[in-house]
């Protein structure tokens, strides 16, 4: 599967305790536009969820930049996750995790 068609990377500590994941700028329009709602499953859960960003500085103050997540309970620190879009719903993608 072309990575174009899936999102994939390694829950980070920060991304386990704040209960979200992290999306890479550059995969930003695999995604819905930011604060537009779509639907994420896991197989058990279907959850509404949005793109969200905060400002933040964490290269230096002379480069301020947005990190972008989408809140998801129940990741863990370590855990592989993948998201692909769902070929039979629009606006749905599916989570599948590796532990």
């Amino acid at each position: 599967m072309p990575t174009n068609e899936r999102y994939s990377r390694k829950i980070s500590a920060e991304e386990a305790k704040k209960k979200h994941i992290f999306i890479l700028k550059d995969s930003l329009d695999f995604f819905p536009p930011q604060g537009k709602a779509f639907t994420i499953s896991d197989g058990s859960t279907d959850k509404e969820v949005f793109l969200e960003s905060y400002r933040c500085t964490c290269r230096g103050p002379q480069l301020p930049h947005e990190h972008y997540f989408v809140r998801w309970e129940g990741i863990r620190f370590g855990e592989r996750i993948t998201i692909t879009k769902d070929v039979k719903a629009a606006e749905r993608y599916v989570l599948v995790s590796k532990r």
